[in-house]
């Protein structure tokens, strides 16, 4: 997988999700992707695959991937994705889809996802497409993005890295559910950040071991030693780009942190406000009756 310079990293990246400012609207933009990509890959699950055979870690790779595929064409595109139609940003939602079927090894027919586009499309617009006109459109995205990305369609799924954490943790005795916790807390970590695209500049190991150190840190985990993973993995992993990933995982998570506390007391606001109002309106109602 080929990843970004670092200069096309900050001009891009950087200052939207460092800057206060910026950080909520780019957020918002962000999750939005995120949650569309989640639905429509669980919704062509549900729709044509059997359960037994849609494990939770094939969607989390296609969504990985989808996401991957979707950031680097995002950047060779000269119009904000925001700024497209619906028909567009549909067309590169499933083609990216389609795409990350193909990485995983798990092919389907294109119009098991076209008939996902033709009935999403169709609630929401009165024009109406064929499957055939539907296919034609996501292959024509579909060699767009491989174009952008210089038919480099080969990821660095971060989930294949769990494994070397775990042999590590295994070979330092510590216990399985330790090691379970561990394991979880990097997920609940990775899952908070996952909708920004770090993993374009930095490579799994460097996103694992920076969650991981902010985890130990957090949790006074003085048993792990990250110089003792890196050199029992003969891992040759820049200490600034760990340091620099540290820091802008610890802004998103504090950004979103203030951003969920904020919404609360809005929220808890409103509800004084709606109760307040029902109490006046009680004292109103009885101040009539009594009259």
């Amino acid at each position: 997988m080929t990843y970004l310079t670092k200069e096309d990293w900050e001009k891009n990246y950087v200052q939207k999700i460092c800057d206060d400012k910026s950080f909520l609207e780019y957020f918002q933009e962000k999750k939005k992707i995120y949650s569309d990509f989640i639905f429509l890959i669980q919704k062509i699950f549900k729709n044509h695959f059997n359960n037994n055979t849609s494990p939770k870690k094939i969607i989390q790779r296609i969504l990985y991937s989808s996401l991957i595929f979707f950031h680097k064409y995002n950047l060779s595109t000269e119009i904000p994705f925001c700024n497209l139609s619906f028909e567009e940003k549909l067309t590169i939602y499933c083609a990216c889809i389609f795409l990350s079927f193909k990485v995983i090894n798990k092919l389907i027919p294109l119009k098991t996802i076209s008939s996902e586009f033709k009935s999403l499309f169709n609630e929401q617009k009165k024009i109406r497409y064929e499957i055939e006109d539907i296919n034609r459109l996501i292959t024509k995205k579909e060699l767009e993005i491989l174009i952008s990305i210089q038919f480099q369609g080969n990821i660095d799924f971060i989930y294949d890295y769990f494994v070397p954490i775990k042999k590590y943790l295994i070979k330092i005795e510590i216990k399985k559910e330790i090691i379970k916790n561990i394991i979880n807390f990097i997920n609940i970590k990775l899952n908070e950040i996952i909708i920004f695209p770090l993993y374009l500049y930095f490579t799994p190991f460097e996103l694992l071991i920076s969650i991981l150190t902010l985890i130990q840190n957090e949790f006074k985990l003085s048993y792990i030693n990250i110089n003792d993973f890196i050199r029992m993995n003969n891992l040759d992993i820049d200490k600034n780009n760990i340091a620099e990933c540290s820091l802008i995982i610890n802004k998103i998570i504090a950004q979103k942190k203030y951003l969920n506390e904020n919404n609360n007391n809005i929220d808890k606001y409103k509800t004084a406000k709606k109760n307040k109002e029902k109490i006046n309106f009680n004292i109103i109602s009885n101040v009539q009756t009594n009259n």
